[in-house]
């Protein structure tokens, strides 16, 4: 990428090989990725990810590289990546839909395409219903009242009973316990 200066790449491509820590790469250069910079490194890191089997290269891209992003741009990487098969960082960035990104109408699609598009290493039973758990969670932690009604839809239209019973059980903890926010301000 051409406004990428060389010396930064190579601490990038450093970073990613695990030849330095995020801390050591921040003592060699002030670079922050902007959003543009980061969307093209992800599709690139594609090439490597499956080239060498290997998920380190998006990994340090995803998380250890600095960034100058918006909150807006960050959740929309974080959409795009969490759709994305080729990588093993779902299970982290569902959880980030669950913790930080939990005030947008938006995320509720993703989330249930995120339920149709489990990436191979996460298929077999061990692990698929485990992430799917957390991905109903993160359903759940987005604005009431959408969180419900998809829940209530995911529920009534699968025929999957695992993915019922979380669905129901989550429909029935947020119903209990609504969004933090309202038991806050409720004391």
């Amino acid at each position: 990428m051409k406004d990428i200066k060389d010396n930064d790449k190579n601490l990038i491509e450093d970073l990613c090989q695990w030849k330095m820590t995020k801390a050591e790469f921040e003592t060699k250069t002030n670079f922050k990725v902007n959003f543009k910079q980061l969307n093209f490194l992800l599709d690139e890191s594609e090439n490597k990810v499956t080239e060498y089997n290997d998920n380190q290269y998006f990994e340090a891209i995803f998380w250890s590289l600095p960034k100058a992003l918006s909150i807006d741009e960050k959740a929309y990487i974080y959409r795009k990546y969490l759709l994305k098969t080729w990588h093993h960082e779902h299970e982290e960035i569902v959880g980030t839909f669950q913790i930080f990104f939990n005030n947008e109408e938006i995320n509720i699609p993703i989330l249930l395409e995120a339920i149709n598009t489990i990436p191979e290493y996460l298929r077999s039973n061990d692990f698929k219903y485990s992430y799917i758990r957390k991905i109903i969670y993160a359903i759940g932690a987005q604005p009431e009242p959408n969180n419900i009604q998809a829940l209530e839809k995911l529920a009534n239209e699968t025929d999957d009973e695992q993915i019922k019973e979380l669905a129901f059980h989550q429909i029935d903890k947020r119903k209990e316990l609504g969004r933090w926010e309202f038991i806050k301000n409720e004391k």
